[in-house]
């Protein structure tokens, strides 16, 4: 067995290094209902889960002697590491509530939050029929590059497929929320 099958990371960052401290200290502070406080327990106990996967993924990349494997992992280690940075952030926004937390990354609700500027809403909506024509576009590459077997293209198409679906739901979500 190598040494990354037996590395098991500990579940607990250093101490100030935790980026669920703010949301434990928001579920003291803020008087938290029960929901939010089963809930912000929830997402911190998934988000330290993630953190020790995120070690995993950083020494498998470390470690691998494989340049795709190291490409590949080092992709996953970039959204692990946001998604690991959105889990603290929304338990940080339930934590505190309608108190202001020490570092407000994410606002806690939308409602009444709109741009109404003009032309950032027509900005907006050009990104997103830019965002649909380059679906198509790399829907196009991708059906061009089959018959790359063996090469890492045809996979990086679909993870930016993948990306590309992100964005526009993303830009819809805003458009929806435009007044003009």
């Amino acid at each position: 067995m190598d040494s990354f099958s037996n590395h098991t990371p500990s579940a607990a960052a250093p101490p100030g290094d935790d980026p669920f401290d703010s949301a434990t200290r928001g579920l003291r502070e803020a008087g938290a209902s029960a929901d939010e406080r089963d809930l912000v327990e929830w997402i911190t106990r998934h988000g330290r889960e993630e953190g020790v996967l995120l070690e995993r993924y950083e020494r498998l990349a470390h470690e691998s002697t494989s340049a795709a494997t190291r490409y590949l992992v080092r992709l996953i280690i970039e959204d692990e590491r946001r998604h690991h940075q959105t889990l603290a952030e929304i338990a940080e926004a339930i934590a505190w509530g309608t108190l202001t937390s020490p570092v407000p990354a994410l606002p806690r609700s939308g409602i009444g939050d709109v741009d109404n500027d003009a032309e950032l809403v027509a900005q907006t909506k050009a990104l997103l029929a830019s965002e649909k024509r380059d679906r198509t576009e790399l829907r196009r590459l991708r059906r061009r590059l089959r018959s790359y077997t063996g090469t890492l293209w045809p996979l990086l198409v679909d993870l930016m497929l993948l990306d590309t679906e992100k964005h526009t739901r993303i830009l819809e979500y805003v458009t929806g929320r435009t007044s003009p």
